[in-house]
């Protein structure tokens, strides 16, 4: 009886075994669906890990910052070189500082003496220059010059010593001052002023020696005065001007004239301006 419960017993340890290792061989990784499963998912990284790599380095190259441009400097030829500048680098030298010319001016003039008898005192003629800084609109200089105006004596009674001799004058006006209008194409007209210092003389003469020669000399006595002028100039070349116009003259008694005198000049002559 007790074998017979040993044997039993015997048998039933080994179906129950037989189980327990039917159970642990279901679990084991190796067996069934669940084995299969875990080399799937071994293949599956195998095969993301170069495709993760590669977009990696995809990354990595959209990202990578772009090589610096290559500078390379310009190539200098000789005809850069002597090239002019363009005409927005030159220098414009008409705006620094104040721009000053010459202007110079040679007249014949005829001057005519107001308030006179005319059958005395004739009209006459003069030479004269004029020279400035000419600053454009502005002008200022100096000028001079000889004049003479024929006296007739014929018929004055009162007078011993008849016949006709010239009133002679030497002048210099210093300051001459002018005002012009430069703009203008083809005329150039202007107006001005000066001082006069004007030396007479009619007759009158005394001797003058030099060791043992002795001659008479002509005397000339001073006055002053001043004269205002307007002209206009026509150009007939560049700079080049046929110069007119009109100068009203005024002198003081003086060391000469016993009352002021008057008189107009109408001259014509040749002006030129360098600039």
């Amino acid at each position: 009886m007790l074998l017979e419960d040993l044997r039993a017993h015997k048998r039933a340890t080994n179906v129950e075994g037989d189980r327990s290792t039917r159970y642990s061989l279901a679990r084991w990784p190796g067996s069934g669906s669940m084995w299969m499963k875990t080399w799937q998912v071994l293949g599956l990284s195998c095969l993301m890990l170069p495709l993760a790599s590669a977009g990696r380095a995809q990354v990595d190259e959209s990202v990578a910052p772009e090589p610096a441009p290559t500078v390379t400097s310009p190539t200098i030829t000789r005809e850069m070189v002597e090239a002019p500048p363009p005409e927005a680098l030159v220098r414009d030298e008409s705006h620094d500082g104040v721009n000053v010319g010459f202007t110079w001016a040679l007249q014949v003039g005829v001057p005519i003496f107001l308030d006179v008898d005319r059958d005395v005192v004739k009209a006459g003629g003069d030479v004269s220059f004029f020279a400035a800084a000419d600053f454009g609109f502005f002008l200022l200089g100096g000028g001079g010059g000889v004049g003479w105006n024929r006296i007739n004596l014929n018929n004055q009674t009162e007078i011993p010593f008849g016949g006709t001799s010239p009133l002679s004058r030497v002048f210099l006006s210093v300051p001459d001052i002018r005002f012009q209008l430069e703009d203008l194409k083809v005329v150039l007209p202007y107006f001005g002023a000066s001082f006069d210092m004007n030396f007479w003389n009619f007759r009158e003469t005394e001797p003058g020696c030099i060791d043992f020669y002795c001659t008479d000399v002509s005397v000339y006595r001073f006055t002053p005065g001043f004269t205002v002028r307007a002209g206009l100039g026509f150009e007939v070349s560049k700079n080049i001007y046929v110069d007119t116009g009109l100068r009203y003259s005024y002198s003081g008694e003086g060391n000469f004239f016993n009352r002021t005198q008057q008189w107009l000049t109408p001259y014509f002559g040749v002006l030129i301006r360098a600039r």
